[in-house]
C-alpha cells in the first residue's frame, strides 16, 4: 500500500472536521448549545474526546467554525472564484446550486435556524471578524445590483436579504408544504426580480423595478 500524500491526509481530515460540525450541529440544535458537552460530540462521532481538540480548540471554537463553514458554503458558490465581484453568471448559478443544497438537506438548515435563536448563542458568534465579514458580503451585494444599474441598489439588498432568509427558514421547517414545481416557479421568479438579464417579462409581474 503506497504511503498517504500531504494532499490526501488534508482531504481525510477535512472529511473528519465536517463530521464533527455535522453532528455538533444537530446535538447543539436538539439539546442547547450550553446543555451539550464536548465528550458528548466526540461520542457521536465516534472519535476520542482528545482526538477531538485536535480539531478544534474547544466548543466555542468548533461553534465559531461552523456559522463559518455555512458561511463560507453560501460565499463559494455566489462567488466561487473569489475576486469579489459577482456576474450575472455566477448569481444565476447561485440560485440553481442553493435551491438544490437546501432541497437536498433541509434538516442542516432547520438545524442551523434552531441553533442561531437560542439565548447568548448570537453573542459567542458576533465577534469583530463575523461582523465584519457580514459587512464585506453586503458590499458585495451591493455592488452586484449597483452594476446591474438597480435604482435603488440598497434596497435590493434589504429584498433579496429578505426573501431568501425568508424562503429558507421556511422550507427548513416545512419541505412538505413546497412541491418541486412551485419550488422552481419561486427560483424563476427570484432570478428575475433580481439578475436584470432575466428581466424581459418583468412587467408581467407589476412595477418591480423600483429597486
Amino acid at each position: 500500500m503506497s504511503p498517504r500524500t500531504p494532499e490526501k491526509f488534508e482531504e481525510i481530515r477535512e472529511e473528519k472536521k465536517e463530521l464533527i460540525r455535522q453532528v455538533a450541529l444537530k446535538l447543539f440544535a436538539n439539546n442547547g448549545y450550553h446543555s451539550t458537552p464536548i465528550s458528548q460530540i466526540a461520542k457521536e462521532a465516534g472519535i476520542s474526546k482528545g482526538l477531538l481538540y485536535n480539531y478544534f480548540k474547544n466548543k466555542e471554537d468548533l461553534l465559531s467554525n461552523l456559522f463559518n463553514s455555512i458561511a463560507n458554503r453560501i460565499m463559494n458558490i455566489l462567488d466561487p472564484n473569489h475576486d469579489e465581484i459577482i456576474t450575472p453568471e455566477e448569481a444565476e448559478n447561485f440560485f440553481d446550486r442553493f435551491f438544490e443544497m437546501l432541497t437536498t438537506n433541509p434538516e442542516e438548515w432547520r438545524f442551523f435556524y434552531q441553533l442561531t435563536i437560542q439565548p447568548k448563542v448570537l453573542e459567542l458568534i458576533l465577534n469583530e471578524n463575523m461582523i465584519s465579514r457580514a459587512q464585506k458580503n453586503q458590499q458585495l451585494m451591493f455592488n452586484f445590483f449597483e452594476a446591474q444599474n438597480f435604482k435603488d441598489p440598497e434596497l435590493a439588498v434589504v429584498l433579496f436579504s429578505s426573501i431568501f432568509k425568508g424562503f429558507t427558514l421556511m422550507y427548513a421547517y416545512a419541505p412538505e408544504m413546497y412541491t418541486k414545481e412551485l419550488t422552481n416557479k419561486l427560483k424563476k421568479q427570484m432570478k428575475t426580480m433580481f439578475i436584470k438579464q432575466n428581466q424581459d417579462n418583468i412587467e408581467k409581474a407589476g412595477d418591480m423595478t423600483i429597486i
